[in-house]
């Protein structure tokens, strides 16, 4: 099969119709199936070129047609692990814009050549990049997206004047949202909440820490913190640049509110020293929006799982309005480890008390295998074949998860869950390290357990 690989730039992508324009080209040129990305040529991460290679590997692709060999990498050595992974793979390579040969040792040589022409360009246009951030910088020009609060005028920080649905400048609402937090007992989770319901504005608690933080507030203007949220000793500020939103003293105040915070409202972390560790926190997980769930402890020490999106943004965001106890999802967790113990015992005391070295199922497979490639090949034997070859994958990785339970996993599993009594007996703190090597999520909704993942 003919494919064909179109690649721009986030940039190219901005100024025009370049991708269009590769993907009708390789489609005249006979590609029926056409793999696309988005991204830089000297990133090795693109999902669709390694999704190409890999069915390269598998021989369902023969041919692969590019524009320009830029198009498949920036990077000369990229290419040239291109170049030989399609050579092993006997695949055939097609520029359109310089017709080679690349199994002729001329051939070779010029896709070579090339590659070092568009890599040294990559390279000019980073050093160009480099040279215009760094001017921009020098002019301390306020960055194309501000935070809330803050608009662009003459490439400097202004206060936003525009008006809100609501009446208000977002200059006044910004003002108001660090007044709220500082006021009384209120929280980022709190303030979010107040700030959604009040002005339809969303903000998640993290995002509001950050903006809370943000140099750009006091009055400074800030680079390098893509990237560095957490990290201010990497960050390049100039101060006072343009007028700012929160004084120094009001900023100190509010780091210490932060700070003071992460204990008083450490919802199920339990970080004070007389508290002890709640079992599976970090491990449940909303089954509506994704998001992880925190444990709420009110009266009489009834421990309740909530989802944090839900918490901070409402029904708008999340439909998991109802709290699930967290005993409940401890007991059903417990029932499902007691039960895969059981099934690891039994199956492994089945496959490694055989003395036979061959499983008989695993020989009835590879048999079938090499009579369907005997058979004259078309779709439905390769389909039959792609089926063998998978259940016959199965089954040796069974036997290596046999193996390796028996070894590893066995003990922990017979010393927590043969005796179930002494399971009961142990402290929180015990069971949260077992739960962390066993259970790898643990999915609530609405007061109800869709889903535990484990690890064994």
């Amino acid at each position: 099969m003919r494919a064909g690989y179109v690649r721009v730039s986030t940039r190219e992508q901005d100024e025009g119709n370049a991708l269009e324009q590769q993907t009708a080209r390789v489609e005249k040129a006979g590609a029926a199936l056409i793999f696309s990305d988005v991204e830089s040529g000297r990133s090795d991460k693109r999902k669709e070129f390694n999704k190409m290679l890999a069915m390269c590997k598998l021989g369902k692709i023969t041919e692969v047609v590019i524009t320009r060999i830029d198009r498949l990498a920036r990077s000369v050595i990229t290419i040239h692990r291109t170049l030989v992974a399609l050579e092993e793979y006997k695949v055939k390579l097609i520029v359109l814009d310089a017709p080679v040969d690349t199994t002729s040792p001329f051939g070779w040589f010029s896709v070579n050549q090339m590659a070092g022409l568009a890599e040294f360009e990559s390279r000019l246009l980073s050093e160009r990049i480099k040279h215009g951030l760094n001017y921009f910088r020098e002019q301390k020009k306020a960055s194309p997206r501000p935070p809330f609060g803050y608009r662009r005028v003459d490439e400097k920080y202004a206060p936003n004047m525009t008006l809100h649905e609501s009446g208000k400048t977002h200059w006044a609402i910004a003002s108001e949202i660090i007044d709220h937090f500082l006021s009384g007992n209120a929280t980022l989770r709190s303030t979010a909440k107040y700030v959604l319901d009040t002005y339809g504005i969303s903000w998640t608690a993290a995002g509001l820490r950050y903006w809370m933080t943000n140099p750009v507030l006091q009055g400074d203007t800030v680079y390098n913190m893509h990237g560095n949220l957490n990290n201010p000793q990497a960050w390049e500020i100039h101060e006072c640049t343009h007028q700012a939103l929160i004084l120094k003293a009001k900023y100190k105040v509010i780091l210490k509110k932060l700070e003071d915070n992460k204990t008083k409202y450490s919802y199920g972390n339990n970080k004070n020293s007389n508290k002890e560790p709640l079992p599976l926190i970090g491990q449940i997980i909303c089954g509506d929006c994704k998001y992880k769930c925190f444990c709420l402890n009110r009266k009489w020490k009834t421990y309740r799982v909530r989802c944090k999106k839900h918490e901070n943004l409402g029904d708008l965001f999340c439909k998991n309005r109802v709290s699930t106890y967290l005993e409940d999802i401890i007991s059903a967790v417990d029932i499902s480890l007691v039960e895969r113990y059981e099934d690891i015992q039994k199956y492994t005391l089945a496959n490694l008390s055989s003395s036979r070295e061959d499983d008989p199922e695993l020989i009835a497979r590879q048999e079938q295998l090499k009579s369907l490639r005997l058979l004259p090949q078309n779709p439905i034997i390769q389909n039959a074949i792609e089926q063998t070859l998978l259940e016959i994958q199965v089954l040796k990785q069974r036997e290596v998860v046999a193996k390796q339970v028996s070894t590893e996993l066995v003990k922990v599993l017979t010393t927590c869950f043969d005796d179930i009594g002494y399971w009961n007996e142990l402290s929180w703190p015990d069971k949260q390290a077992i739960y962390k090597e066993l259970v790898n999520y643990v999915k609530v909704l609405n007061g109800e357990i869709l889903e535990i993942k484990l690890l064994v």
